[in-house]
């Protein structure tokens, strides 16, 4: 029998602040946690801090813990990401299911970014309930914002954070070697811990609930850092595995979405790599890429796959345009793209604008690209820093004086700093290399070029970072841990690419 997956605030508006899947998830939790060790390193594979140290465990160096060969696994970064995370919540959903006696037992998912409905974006009244005594699936490890039972994303606009869901959904291409925008994340042939080349999807919704579900923010600084809000402690907060459950979910949206919405099959790098994972009653279970690609080998399906409203349209009834939607069919057989320009060590804090000055898609005495017809990226490479706000947006030929913000038609694409302290570190397991994140920006240079405001010999890049208000109070109870309001971000290279 193939189980479902729920939407938890459908199950919340249908049953009360307990449904009965997080009276029994919470339950769960109690029990799991009952076998954790008190201090110390995680004891039981089955225990509640084992199973969030898989995911990832600081070392006293500062660095991932792999002093165990489960913990510090989580691949990020890399077309991995979403396999790797299927198989670590089947694995962990076969514990619960153990711990209750249950095997029916599913985990419900947390739509936080539904476009067709704002009401979702709250953390569900039972990860907040104080009344319950020792409620396992509240924290106060969380940011105030998110506590606070309102959206996570506190003043962030919500319509840049639903637009930037649909960006994901509408990429055509899982993943790609060469390194243009991708729905699932760049291809490699190694694993990693923190990756390198994140797909959209794990930017936003990922990366950005991760953060500000864990943190508050003054400016670029944190204030209040909490579990979700690292690679090394996110596993430990309830909400953590509702929120990749429907990370999940949204995999299966993008294939049903679009026929030509397909899964790297073909690859045995891809296809048979095999990940391990704690078993309640075996030991350990090992499963392989190729065989999870459909949850129904998992024996799970989701409540719902339906995209968003504004992707209602049947495929074969939507025009996949460059005018409309951004996303150009990919040619076959396409060559690798080629660098028009580019920019070095840029900081993505400072309110000046990159001057860019490229190569033209055409030369004398050459055969002319098609310059209308070519697909064109912004790569933004080797993020790094310590300081800095949870997500920046980049923006092309922004006016000389004006604010980045203020010309969202103007934006090429947003990159979530989630795991930026752990991408920019550079030890045995990291080669520093920070985050990348690529964008079509097809779409927007036809705009420009329409009105006149595109030159094939020069670009102007502009970022802006977006960070909630602090909570009330938040600046003068924290000025001591205020040391400067300066993000330190940068990236190694900001690159305009044609395809």
């Amino acid at each position: 029998m193939t189980r479902t997956r729920m939407d938890v605030w459908t199950r919340t508006r249908a049953e009360g602040d307990w449904p009965a899947v997080l009276k029994d998830y919470e339950v769960a939790v109690g029990r799991m946690r009952d076998l954790d060790t008190p201090g110390g390193k995680p004891g039981s594979p089955l225990g509640w801090r084992f199973q969030a140290a898989i995911h990832g465990l600081r070392s006293q160096f500062g660095g991932p813990d792999t002093s165990n060969e489960f913990w510090s696994n989580c691949q990020h970064g890399s077309w991995y990401f979403l396999p790797w995370h299927r198989m670590y919540l089947a694995a962990f959903e076969l514990i619960v299911q153990d711990f209750l006696e249950d095997e029916d037992w599913s985990l419900p998912y947390w739509y936080s970014i539904d476009p067709d409905d704002v009401g979702k974006s709250s953390l569900p009244p039972a990860f907040l309930d104080m009344t319950l005594a020792d409620n396992n699936l509240q924290t106060d490890e969380r940011s105030e914002i998110a506590r606070s039972g309102g959206p996570f994303y506190g003043s962030i606009d919500p319509d840049l954070l639903n637009s930037l869901l649909i960006e994901a959904l509408n990429a055509d291409t899982f993943s790609t070697p060469t390194g243009t925008a991708t729905f699932g994340g760049g291809e490699r042939s190694d694993l990693n811990f923190s990756g390198d080349e994140a797909g959209l999807l794990e930017d936003v919704p990922h990366g950005l609930v991760h953060s500000l579900v864990g943190n508050d923010y003054v400016g670029n600084v944190v204030v209040n850092p909490g579990w979700m809000g690292s690679f090394y402690t996110a596993g430990l907060d309830p909400i953590f595995w509702l929120h990749h459950a429907n990370l999940d979910r949204l995999w299966q949206v993008w294939l049903t979405l679009d026929d030509s919405h397909t899964n790297p099959t073909g690859d045995s790098a891809f296809f048979d790599t095999e990940f391990t994972f704690p078993h309640p009653e075996q030991g350990t279970i090992t499963w392989r890429i190729g065989d999870v690609l459909d949850p129904e080998f998992l024996g799970y399906e989701y409540e719902s796959l339906a995209a968003p409203s504004v992707l209602a349209p049947e495929p074969q009834d939507r025009e996949r345009s460059i005018t409309t939607e951004g996303a150009m069919p990919r040619p076959e057989g396409s060559m690798p793209p080629r660098v028009l320009g580019a920019a070095s060590d840029v900081s993505m804090g400072s309110a000046e604008r990159v001057p860019v000055e490229m190569t033209p898609p055409s030369s004398p005495g050459s055969a002319p690209d098609d310059a209308t017809g070519s697909r064109a990226y912004l790569r933004v490479e080797g993020i790094t820093g310590t300081t800095a706000a949870p997500l920046y947006s980049v923006y092309i030929n922004v006016p000389e004086g004006e604010d980045p913000a203020e010309h969202p038609e103007l934006r090429a694409g947003s990159v979530s700093t989630f795991g930026l302290e752990e991408s920019s570190r550079t030890d045995d397991a990291h080669d520093g290399g920070g985050l990348t994140a690529t964008f079509d920006i097809t779409a927007l240079r036809d705009r420009l070029g329409a009105t006149g405001r595109w030159d094939d010999g020069h670009m102007d890049i502009s970022f802006s970072a977006h960070s909630p208000a602090p909570p009330a109070g938040a600046e003068e109870r924290r000025e001591r841990d205020l040391q400067a309001d300066a993000t330190d971000v940068r990236a190694r290279r900001v690159a305009v690419l044609v395809e």
